[in-house]
């Protein structure tokens, strides 16, 4: 009888966490990868502080909140309970940095390494009239920052 009931609750937790965007509340930011490399992504509203990635724990520690495969879309690694109206909203400066960061150098490099030598692939700085703009959705084929 108990696992039955960790089970349930299980499965209603899992049903419940389910994030949507609407229009007026966009809980969901898509990130595309188009390019034939996994990478993994974070993100902060602490700009103009762009080095925020540096206080984050490893990406490594949690891929499945991180790591988009080659030639993959992911809805989950951008998407939380808040919507973005509210959080760009109440950040310093209503601005999300989204990282990019390279898989392969992420498996083989200390996390130190990648911080003190500031190994991020690009960095977008996104208002949300960018994001409104983009469709809510951020497609990195590969390029660097400008």
């Amino acid at each position: 009888m108990k696992n039955i009931i960790l089970l349930l609750s299980t499965f209603i937790m899992t049903v419940s966490c389910r994030y949507e965007n609407t229009a007026d509340c966009h809980q969901v930011l898509t990130f595309e990868n188009t390019t034939n490399k996994h990478i993994y992504v974070s993100s902060s509203f602490k700009y103009p502080n762009t080095e925020a990635f540096k206080y984050h724990p490893d990406p490594l520690l949690s891929p499945v909140d991180s790591k988009i495969e080659a030639l993959e879309e992911n809805t989950h690694i951008l998407s939380g309970r808040t919507c973005y109206e509210v959080s760009l909203e109440n950040a310093e400066s209503s601005i999300i940095m989204v990282y990019v960061f390279d898989g392969t150098t992420l498996e083989t490099s200390t996390w130190q390494t990648v911080k003190d030598n500031n190994l991020v692939l690009k960095r977008y700085d996104l208002t949300l009239e960018d994001l409104e703009g983009m469709n809510w959705e951020i497609i990195y084929d590969g390029e660097k920052e400008n």
